[in-house]
């Protein structure tokens, strides 16, 4: 935006006398003699300059957004879950040695991880964890610190969540940082290379992903037959959506289609709380097994959707559908189970 500095000298005794005869400043006067002026501009002109500046606006704002570096991380201490946004971005390295600081008592704020990050809602982390999956430069790095646990996670966006235990983090800190003659690059090189070593296997641990907008329930279907997952009843979720708005990630048709599943659990009788997602890597062929968490109003909604698919497909109800699932399961568990006999008599 172009602005030009006006500058106005003015006695201080008019500008004593102006102020408590309105009750306002002299600058509040001003503004709103320019403001009253403006008006007197035809309206065409106004409307056309109004919309520059908005659009100018619109564009800075813009810049400034894809111009942000930032990491996130969800702390986890006393069973209490806490996301936090650090604006400067942390890699690995990083985190790792703040983590180690905190554990050593060396914080000058203990009782925060994170004393200089902005708290976030469990929301804006999924939003920035499908931006990560995407290529987005803007996230460094998304982290999960259980400390209740004694585990670190990191995400990587071919290989998922990557998990370590936190005593292994610390001890790789100490070993990259014992020589104080190492330059940074060094340090990190030998603390990932120390780390790599020590990765544990984390295949059930999916990755929650989110978009700017809810789920359409009301325009969602389902497609192709209802499995059945062990005690799960698995629906397939067609791509009648925008992806982008709602999972957070562009569908890329060179890519192939990521998988949206719906299930329902027989035993306990409910929708599950998430959706499963499926996004297939391009580079490295596997998919990345994600899940969209649902609301308490979109798990309703969608049992009323599965219950007429239900009928559509098997010519019964849900609930039918589940009691005999459950008639069947127990008759299973009795066939299964040894038989009683009577007690034997001792000679």
């Amino acid at each position: 935006m172009n602005c030009r500095d006006i500058t106005v000298y003015l006695d201080e005794r008019w500008c004593a006398a102006l102020e408590t005869q309105s009750g306002k400043t002299v600058e509040t006067l001003l503004t709103e003699q320019m403001d009253a002026l403006i008006q007197q501009l035809p309206k065409e002109q106004r409307e056309r300059i109004t919309q520059e500046l908005r659009q100018e606006d619109q564009k800075q704002a813009q810049e400034a957004e894809a111009n942000r570096h930032f990491s996130i991380t969800r702390i986890t201490e006393n069973g209490e879950p806490r996301y936090c946004l650090l604006e400067r971005g942390e890699i690995m390295f990083q985190t790792a040695l703040r983590l180690r600081r905190y554990l050593r008592g060396e914080l000058n704020d203990p009782s925060q991880f994170y004393g200089d990050a902005a708290p976030i809602p469990q929301e804006e982390m999924e939003r920035y964890a499908a931006e990560l999956l995407r290529g987005s430069p803007r996230v460094v790095g998304i982290y999960d610190i259980d400390l209740d646990a004694g585990e670190v996670y990191t995400l990587d966006p071919d290989k998922g969540w990557r998990g370590y235990q936190i005593k292994d983090v610390s001890t790789a800190v100490y070993f990259a940082t014992k020589r104080e003659s190492d330059d940074w690059i060094a340090k990190r090189s030998r603390f990932n290379q120390r780390l790599a070593e020590k990765e544990m296997p984390s295949p059930d641990r999916r990755i929650s992903i989110r978009g700017h907008e809810s789920l359409p329930v009301d325009v969602l279907c389902f497609a192709d037959d209802i499995q059945q997952l062990d005690h799960m009843q698995n629906f397939c979720i067609p791509l009648s959506f925008d992806t982008d708005k709602v999972l957070g990630f562009h569908v890329d048709l060179n890519d192939g289609f990521p998988n949206v599943y719906a299930n329902y659990d027989m035993r306990k009788g409910c929708v599950c709380e998430t959706l499963r997602v499926y996004l297939w890597n391009k580079s490295s062929g596997m998919p990345l097994e994600c899940e969209y968490r649902l609301s308490p109003e979109e798990q309703d909604a969608l049992r009323v959707k599965m219950d007429g698919y239900c009928m559509e497909q098997m010519g019964i109800s849900l609930e039918t559908a589940r009691e005999q699932y459950l008639a069947e399961e127990q008759s299973q568990a009795a066939q299964e189970s040894p038989q009683q006999t009577g007690p034997t008599l001792q000679m």
